[in-house]
């Protein structure tokens, strides 16, 4: 089925690759030629097939042009080709290397519009400049044009056929077919996709367009939630990147709560943007919350797999009368900054601790807030900062802890990476070499405290540069925490299979026993994002692809706690 031409000017920045083109015959024409447009093979008249010119493949544009549904006319007096379809308008000039779009915004091509026996050629990169899917194979002489929707449509029969292996090999680059092999890529797939139910239909396609290539987001309905199979294509219709995860929750703002975008650290070098929730016509000044993330490049929602904790946490105190402030992470607003070698000088301090105090500044010089009610509610790594953050300069009138622990990250992290590799099979000859692999970590983990600052940067523990561990021992949780006096709510969920119920809960209790205002709650049965989820797959991290809410109850008892401190 055609499909109408869709024009994305919007820009993304992920990986890239490459496009290599081969030799052609001495009369520059292709000597076996099938032209495609959306999977359907054209007929094309004995003149008017595409051929190669250098190293650009040229393609008759009329017949392109309506096989997209769009009416191609030549205005032979100003050499000006005219296409309309789909609401835009475009034109170029025979001899130019650029279309104009509406009149308005003008994109440019690699190659030139010529006129051949009468008919007018494009580059194939004309049609790729537009966001189309573009696709040259020299060996088989087929040269094809699809559209994004068509593309999805494709790569999302092939993953619900179970066809993981023609999908790697029709549709990756030789880098992506090594780098994820096919049962991987069934593995990923079916992880995701088997607990969210039977599929449904391909619900919308995104894409937009920039200098790696063209990224296509395609949303899949399942019977039980959502997923999204974002593709990464570069140039020559090949899959260089590919990333499926489920898709939280869309819900409706409630209508008791309003939402204010905001800016945390307006003037400084890393403006953050944020939102401010607040009760719908509320009276006097309001008990606020600052939301800070756990690890990882996190939006201001927090959003990660199939949940978005920030999000529900802040409608649902919002609707108790308290307000909260969460903002983007700056990993995830500076990507560029905190990546490769500038990774390396890269602490907490300067990804959270810094954010999280301004946060609260910019709480407590609003008219609407109680300064003296600001509470900060950390989760995970969050969690962890909390005391580091009030003692640092948030001066929080009191600390929730979601999933927080008292002690070191490389600790947590060596527990986290133990159980995954005790649960793989003893047959599995990676076992033995992964568990070996972890032992050696833990021993740089243990000799890092004698190390200088310089050959912590040099050295990687699990991955990351050992420095952000190193800076983070220096600022030890559980010797802050031990200091606090103020009101701090502790609350962890049973099923967390992150920060342990067993071990990071009842140690949180020893850390703050001379804290007579210290509370603590655990739920039976919710994870580590507070989801109560009893489906496929529970009790691993498979359960965070299926959409879920944090539980009403806790917001519940967090709103209660705040409102009950005096």
């Amino acid at each position: 089925m055609k499909k109408r031409l869709a024009i994305v000017l919007s820009c993304c920045l992920l990986l890239s690759g490459g496009w290599a083109w081969p030799a052609t015959t001495a009369h520059g024409a292709m000597a076996k030629v099938e032209f495609s447009i959306n999977n359907e093979a054209l007929i094309l008249p004995v003149d008017s097939t595409p051929y190669v010119s250098g190293s650009t493949v040229m393609v008759p544009l009329r017949i392109a042009g309506e096989a997209l549904d769009l009416t191609v006319s030549f205005i032979k007096k100003n050499n000006i080709v005219l296409l309309a379809g789909g609401g835009s308008e475009l034109s170029l000039k025979v001899g130019g290397s650029e279309v104009t779009i509406n009149g308005q915004d003008t994109i440019a091509f690699e190659g030139k519009v010529v006129l051949r026996n009468n008919r007018i050629y494009v580059p194939l990169t004309f049609f790729y400049a537009l966001g189309l899917v573009t696709t040259y194979d020299a060996v088989s002489g087929e040269v094809a044009v699809n559209t994004t929707q068509a593309m999805a449509n494709t790569v999302l029969g092939l993953f619900t056929s179970g066809k993981y292996e023609l999908l790697s090999q029709r549709y990756f680059s030789k880098v992506m077919q090594t780098a994820v092999s096919v049962p991987q890529l069934q593995q990923a797939w079916e992880s995701i996709a088997t607990p969210n139910g039977d599929f449904v239909k391909l619900k919308s396609v995104q894409a937009s367009k920039g200098n790696d290539g063209l990224t296509i987001v395609s949303t899949v309905s399942f019977s039980k939630g959502d997923v999204a199979v974002t593709s990464l294509v570069n140039n020559n219709g090949q899959i260089i990147g590919l990333h499926i995860s489920p898709v939280p929750a869309d819900l409706v703002i409630p209508a008791s709560v309003v939402e204010e975008e905001i800016n945390v650290g307006a003037g400084t070098t890393h403006p953050l943007k944020g939102t401010l929730t607040l009760p719908k016509n509320a009276t006097g000044p309001l008990s606020a919350v600052v939301l800070v993330q756990g690890s990882g490049a996190s939006d201001q929602d927090e959003t990660a797999f199939g949940y978005k904790p920030f999000r529900d946490i802040a409608w649902g105190l919002a609707q108790q009368g308290i307000a909260v402030l969460r903002y983007d992470k700056r990993t995830f607003t500076y990507p560029q900054q905190f990546m490769g070698e500038a990774a390396t000088g890269v602490t907490v301090k300067e990804e959270t601790v810094d954010d999280a105090i301004a946060a609260s500044l910019l709480l407590k010089s609003d008219k609407r807030i109680n300064p003296a009610r600001v509470y900060m509610v950390g989760h995970s790594l969050g969690g962890m900062l909390a005391p580091r953050i009030d003692a640092e300069g948030g001066d929080f009138a009191g600390l929730i802890l979601l999933a927080g622990s008292p002690r070191k990250l490389w600790e947590i992290m060596n527990d986290q990476y133990a159980a995954i590799f005790k649960a793989m099979d003893d047959k599995d000859p990676l076992k033995a070499q992964s568990q070996a692999m972890l032992a050696a970590e833990m021993v740089k983990a243990n000799q890092m405290s004698t190390w200088s600052e310089t050959e912590a940067k040099a050295t990687t523990l699990f991955g990351s540069p050992a420095y952000y561990f190193m800076e983070m021992d220096q600022h030890n949780t559980e010797t802050l925490a031990r200091k606090l006096t103020k009101p701090v709510l502790v609350l962890q969920g049973s099923d967390d299979i992150q920060v342990y119920a067993n071990k990071d809960y009842p140690l949180w209790q020893e850390v703050l026993k001379n804290d007579p205002l210290a509370v603590y709650k655990l739920y039976p049965g919710l994870n580590h994002f507070f989801v109560n989820y009893d489906g496929v797959g529970a009790g691993t991290a498979t359960e965070y692809n299926v959409a879920g809410l944090v539980d009403a109850k806790v917001i519940s008892d967090m709103a209660e706690w705040i409102t009950g401190q005096k």
